[in-house]
């Protein structure tokens, strides 16, 4: 599969024309900087007859000369001036290149909605830190529906949706399953879903939910009395544990505050839309162990076939 990255052309570079060694061009850089072959030879643990013959193959290769040799030292040629700055911005990009790639290895950036990092990541943590102990896990929240990675520093995400993105990889994890949930004594007020006429209804947005639950207990709209809308679940979530309504709530995020006595569930009926909660990364950063070790972990914690 294709990443979700944006597409570039790029123009590659041809190096048919035959380059000086690079160690040589690291040599010529040391000598410009110490100002001395001997000074240069210390640093680099070698031999000072050793960094004069390197300057004499660059120079072979290059027919030019690079250094004015002189009693004091060394001083460079215009040659030597034009090239030193091109080697030194060269080996500098390579060198934060790499540096990137190896923090880029050791930093896990994921991204989920706020109800799931709370109620479910959260609980999930202190494990996965034991499965990666060499990874710095980094957790940002956001409700989309629509995956992105044009922020290359995200490696994966956790996206409510029904799976049909193309340009990613994906594992499914658990299903979205809503029931209305309140405070355990707003609940026992509750003993058939026509009593949701008398209280207030905590809606997230979208708020198509709260209607298409209605509709499957066989009851019409409710409008046109007090209710409150959110733009996230764990809003609605959080204001049904302060009691001031009864919102929807998604079975599993929900279940460890029912055992906690934070919530109750008056009702068996779930509303299944056909929506879940999916782990999705670019297919490139598929085969990096970080990766596979996320996926694997949270296919094990949750239950899930592969």
């Amino acid at each position: 599969m294709k990443s979700m990255t944006r597409d570039h052309t790029f123009t590659r570079p041809s190096f048919r024309r035959p380059l000086p060694p690079l160690h040589a061009l690291e040599i010529f850089a040391t000598a410009a900087r110490c100002g001395t072959f001997s000074q240069a030879a210390k640093e680099l643990f070698v031999t000072q007859s050793a960094i004069s013959r390197q300057i004499q193959q660059i120079e072979a290769h290059l027919g030019a000369t690079l250094f004015v040799r002189h009693k004091k030292g060394l001083s460079l040629t215009p040659e030597g001036e034009a090239l030193l700055p091109v080697i030194e911005d060269a080996f500098g990009r390579v060198a934060r290149a790499c540096d990137n790639l190896r923090n880029a290895a050791q930093l896990l950036t994921l991204r989920m909605p706020p109800t799931w990092a709370t109620r479910r990541f959260l609980t999930l943590l202190p494990a996965l830190s034991e499965a990666l102990p060499d990874v710095d896990i980094r957790v940002t929240t956001y409700d989309a529906w629509k995956p992105s990675f044009e922020d290359n520093d995200v490696d994966a995400a956790i996206v409510l949706g029904s799976g049909d993105w193309r340009d990613v990889e994906m594992v499914k994890l658990t299903p979205e399953r809503l029931t209305p949930v309140a405070t355990p004594a707003l609940a026992g007020t509750l003993t058939h879903p026509a009593d949701l006429v008398a209280v207030k209804l905590l809606h997230c947005h979208p708020i198509q939910a709260w209607p298409r639950w209605l509709d499957r207990a066989g009851l019409p709209p409710i409008t046109g009395h007090n209710a409150a809308t959110f733009d996230t679940l764990e809003l609605a979530l959080l204001a049904a544990e302060a009691g001031q309504g009864v919102a929807l709530g998604d079975r599993d995020l929900v279940q460890d505050a029912i055992t906690a006595g934070r919530l109750a569930a008056p009702f068996d009926l779930a509303l299944d839309q056909g929506l879940a909660y999916y782990l999705i990364y670019p297919a490139h950063r598929g085969q990096l162990g970080k990766i596979r070790a996320l996926r694997a972990f949270l296919m094990g914690a949750l239950g899930v076939e592969g």
